[in-house]
């Protein structure tokens, strides 16, 4: 079983970090840059419905295709999640998916074609060229399928590509908001020096940012304490504690980014995760850990910042929704504060229930229907990857080269004043998930062309529909499971 009291301080760092740290980069993403957010478009759609006389049906028939689809999926077993196929071609496999998924047709239809094809070319390098190349060298895998062979090949492998380009991605993109970014941190010391509320528009008034950085320093004791525990050494846990403040904003910063590109349920965390365990490990290492201290410590320190990553996305998309809405920023930023606090504390025994039940593919005691975990193990890979060798550092380089091209790039129709870009994080988010759902995106952002996008739309209401039902069954899956509910049941 998991601690009860670390899987609970973890959690309370990490929330609290991801909660209060995206606040400073609201109006960067939210107002100036305008991402798409889907999600918070989708709930957005649903709270407009309610209130106003605008015709909901649309939003409703959504609703209820995507949860009968998902029904069928998870609780009945009737539907695949994605269709899949793959050959051997001499030495060289080619392999494609397609996601199953409504509510991936509803983000791809709301975050429209540009961003869908960047989506879309992202998955088409990573499955179509990279690896196809690197099967070539790996003749023993022609014992197993060929879908299952591609699939290895882009685990082990071409992975690292998306974790390489979000990694250069992350750094472009906070340079190029530096100073929007700069400017929200002098206005909100300049309100603190001034004593006194300044006037602010209601719908434009964020926590002050001695609250923001009180409550976030708050986690870095808990941080220090459970560094402590592990290594022993108060200088070493010290700087461990200083070291995750700077990593975490620099996570939440690039966790809420993504979030806004592609959605809340599709952030890629594990991408985000795997960079800060590679600067983790290598400071680690540089500092003389052991290597049987070092890997543990790295993942410790890489959960709170992967909480605060997964946190960031979900807050971006409230304060997305509350934007939409005119909604108090400050108001809803203090709700999101209490949520992660009080969930930080039943986060243990769901862990535990899920492990008594299914267990982790690959550990002792896992059950016939063990989860698979395949994240965890990537994670777990590239820190022992650090201090024992084997890591794909060529690939990440590759990978981080192809988003810098993509940099220059960009700039240059920028400097044209061209109606498309060429934006990195798109294209990482596609070479670091399954080419499954960069397709189902691409189908479904096809259906956006021609047709008008404002609010209040039947095709926005429609999309927002796919994309909340299926978050309802996903929820309703997820308590028939909590409930000792085997699924599928067919």
């Amino acid at each position: 079983n998991l601690p009860y009291l670390d899987v609970t301080a973890l959690c309370l760092a990490g929330g609290t970090m991801g909660s209060l740290l995206v606040v400073f980069l609201r109006r960067a993403y939210i107002v100036e840059e305008k991402l798409p957010f889907p999600e918070g478009v989708a709930c957005a759609e649903v709270l407009r419905a309610g209130a106003t006389s605008v015709n909901a049906a649309p939003l409703l028939y959504g609703g209820i295709v995507s949860a009968l689809l998902k029904t069928s999926q998870d609780i009945a077993g009737l539907i695949p999640g994605s269709f899949s196929g793959a050959r051997w071609i001499g030495g060289v496999v080619i392999a494609g998916s397609v996601d199953i998924s409504a509510a991936l047709l509803g983000v791809g239809y709301i975050v429209g074609i540009r961003i869908a094809i960047l989506i879309f070319l992202g998955g088409s390098i990573a499955w179509f060229v990279a690896v196809p190349i690197a099967s070539l060298n790996h003749p023993e895998l022609h014992a197993l399928g060929a879908y299952a062979a591609a699939t290895r090949i882009w685990s082990d492998e071409v992975r690292y590509l998306g974790v390489g380009a979000m990694l250069t991605g992350g750094i472009v993109t906070l340079w190029r908001l530096r100073t929007r970014i700069k400017n929200a941190l002098v206005e909100s010391i300049r309100v603190v020096r001034a004593g006194r509320a300044v006037s602010t528009a209601r719908e434009d008034t964020d926590l002050p940012a001695t609250v923001i950085a009180g409550a976030s320093a708050l986690a870095l004791p808990i941080i220090f304490a459970l560094c402590l525990i592990l290594t022993g050494s108060i200088l070493l846990s010290a700087a461990m504690a200083i070291v995750l403040a700077i990593v975490g904003f620099f996570a939440t910063a690039v966790a809420g980014y993504l979030s806004g590109l592609v959605g809340a349920s599709n952030n890629p965390v594990s991408g985000v995760t795997v960079i800060v365990l590679l600067a983790l490990a290598l400071v680690l290492k540089l500092l003389g850990v052991s290597p049987g201290v070092g890997p543990r410590l790295a993942i410790m320190a890489g959960a709170v910042v992967c909480t605060a990553a997964a946190m960031a996305g979900d807050s971006m998309h409230d304060l997305a929704t509350g934007y939409f809405v005119g909604a108090t920023p400050r108001s809803l930023e203090i709700a999101v504060l209490i949520g992660a606090i009080a969930s930080s504390f039943v986060v243990a025994p769901v862990l535990n229930l899920l492990l008594n039940a299914y267990g982790i593919a690959g550990t002792p005691g896992a059950k016939a229907n063990a989860l698979a975990a395949p994240q965890a193990f990537l994670m777990a890979k590239v820190t022992q990857g650090v201090f024992t060798g084997g890591l794909r550092w060529g690939t990440i380089a590759i990978g981080a080269a192809l988003a810098a091209m993509l940099a220059v790039m960009d700039r240059g129709l920028e400097k044209r004043g061209s109606s498309w870009r060429a934006p990195i994080m798109p294209v990482a988010i596609g070479l670091y998930l399954p080419l499954g759902l960069s397709v189902s995106i691409l189908l479904g952002s096809l259906a956006s062309i021609g047709r008008p996008r404002e609010e209040g739309g039947s095709g926005i209401l429609f999309a927002a529909g796919l994309v909340a039902g299926e978050a309802l069954m996903g929820v309703a899956s997820g308590a028939l499971v909590t409930a000792g509910v085997k699924l599928p049941l067919f």
